[in-house]
């Protein structure tokens, strides 16, 4: 990986864990309930779960790059790190519901789900930083 690739890789990772901590400060105020009632709290998790994501698909292009490979789309980036053995089959299963995720955060498919986003902060932060520690290690 070139220096350029390598600068650029650092900085999404970067932008990831100032995500993940709003997140994880979020997560820490409360729940369901605290999430509706606060809803800038609430619209602040969405903004940094798509935040978060979108830079783990940027570093996951450069990291893909950087072998040679590139995905065509966001929707194969997943499958794509698996087949390269840069991530385990299972969290690329994880990876991928992540990208249905943020596609309803972002697209708000149907209404947005506030239930889902307090689920995705009890359950699924651990996902990010475990995407977070393989690009570290590149």
């Amino acid at each position: 990986m070139n220096e350029f690739a390598k600068s650029v890789l650092e900085e999404k990772i970067s932008q990831c864990e100032l995500s993940l901590a709003d997140l994880k400060g979020i997560r820490a105020s409360g729940g369901l309930e605290y999430l509706r009632a606060n809803p800038r709290e609430y619209y602040a998790a969405c903004y940094r779960f798509i935040t978060a994501i979108e830079s783990i698909f940027d570093a996951s292009q450069i990291v893909l790059a950087s072998k040679g490979k590139r995905a065509t789309g966001q929707d194969n980036i997943a499958a794509l790190l698996a087949r390269e053995k840069i991530i385990s089959d299972d969290l690329a299963d994880r990876f991928m519901r992540m990208y249905g995720f943020r596609n309803r955060l972002v697209h708000a498919y149907g209404t947005l789900d506030d239930a889902k986003v307090a689920e995705y902060l009890v359950k699924h932060l651990g996902d990010i930083e475990e995407l977070l520690a393989v690009f570290k290690s590149k």
